[in-house]
């Protein structure tokens, strides 16, 4: 089985939308670092809308499930996803806070799993140390988020999904750049 290669013309459009894309990411996480506070509302946000959609649909689809006798199952998980939604969406601070003390906590718990797993397993062969750097890494930055909850919950949220959005644009840059690059 053969593949057709693409022609070049193909390649430099598709590459043009991932450039556009890439730029737009990067604008974007340099925004959510200048402003996280309004990044973490916006994200928070986000999985409350998410959650209250996922309700409504899910109370749609009770009433379709009837036939197989799942209308309450499915009625209940719905109610309280919407119910959920609502909460967050109209107590953002305080959902944010919780947020910010599940990453704190899940930080914490990641740190110690790969400090254990680079010296148990010795992950990485000759470069245990550097998977061991990671866990303490992110241990402390685990510490340093419950540490300063639920302060830390006006900007954390907000500079990772901004740091996040940064590296996805300039990874994604890169790809594009050098996919050009390999036509000339």
């Amino acid at each position: 089985m053969t593949v057709d290669p693409q022609s070049s013309t193909e390649i430099k459009a598709a590459t043009a939308w991932v450039m556009a894309l890439s730029i737009g990411l990067i604008l974007l996480g340099i925004l959510a670092i200048l402003m996280p506070g309004i990044a973490s509302a916006v994200f928070t946000s986000s999985i409350g809308w998410i959650a209250l959609i996922s309700g409504i649909l899910q109370v749609i689809q009770a009433f379709q499930a009837r036939a197989i006798k799942a209308l309450w199952l499915s009625l209940g998980v719905g109610v309280l996803y919407a119910i959920a939604g609502l909460y967050i969406l109209f107590n953002l601070i305080k959902a944010t806070a919780v947020l910010t003390l599940a990453f704190g906590l899940l930080f914490i718990a990641e740190g110690i799993f790969t400090i254990i797993m680079a010296f148990t397993y010795r992950a990485g062969r000759s470069m245990s140390w550097f998977v061991a750097i990671n866990g303490i890494i992110t241990l402390i930055l685990g510490i340093l988020v419950i540490n300063r909850w639920p302060f830390s919950s006006l900007w954390l949220i907000g500079l990772y999904v901004g740091v996040s959005l940064l590296f996805s644009g300039a990874s994604l840059l890169g790809s594009a750049l050098a996919a050009r690059k390999e036509l000339a």
